[in-house]
């Protein structure tokens, strides 16, 4: 077997130690580095934009779910109460107001329901058909309340009538708007003592 010349080796030698001297050197380009942060700030971008997106479906969704639960809880305590008016007279009943309603009911306290269009909110007060709706404890039930409506039907449910005694039935519309999202609740009542 033929040795290596001494040229030979050291030719080897000389081209090891500038492999292993590449091999230090080695890194990135300016180019490379370059593009991989146009990349990453690409990616962060369409990401933050995603989350953005996320976030504000989350609120709004948050923020529709508890106004509905409140109008929701509201509408049930407003048709209870009214299914306590006392009597079809019109000491008892007022319903001259479609936006309105004031009664007494069966234990002979006045209760007003209505709403406040400044603030958009369902109301309660303590305020028979002789005072005006507000005057007394006036109580928020519900915010964005977009409209409230009373109609008053004879005992066929069809017919509408302003004559307290002949009212049998009570149909309640609450109209409900939440981040450009509305709703409809409604209640057909028929007081206990009609």
């Amino acid at each position: 077997m033929k040795r290596p010349s001494a040229r030979t080796a050291r030719l080897r030698a000389r081209s090891g130690s500038v492999d292993a001297r590449r091999r230090q050197q080695r890194g990135w380009t300016l180019i490379e580095v370059l593009t991989v942060l146009i990349i990453l700030g690409v990616v962060a971008a369409v990401g933050a934009r995603l989350m953005s997106s996320m976030f504000q479906s989350y609120f709004a969704a948050r923020d529709i779910t508890n106004s509905d639960a409140q109008a929701r809880v509201a509408f049930e305590r407003m048709t209870r109460e009214l299914r306590q008016i006392r009597s079809a007279t019109g000491t008892d009943l007022d319903v001259a107001s479609a936006a309105q309603v004031r009664f007494i009911d069966m234990d002979g306290n006045g209760v007003c329901f209505y709403r406040d269009a400044a603030t958009n909110r369902l109301m309660r007060s303590a305020d028979g058909p002789a005072s005006a709706c507000g005057a007394t404890s006036a109580q928020p039930l519900a915010d964005f309340v977009a409209g409230l409506l009373f109609a008053y039907y004879l005992n066929d449910g069809r017919t509408t009538t302003a004559v307290p005694a002949s009212v049998y039935y009570v149909t309640v519309r609450v109209d409900l708007l939440d981040n450009n999202v509305s709703d409809t609740l409604r209640a057909t009542i028929h007081p206990r003592n009609f």
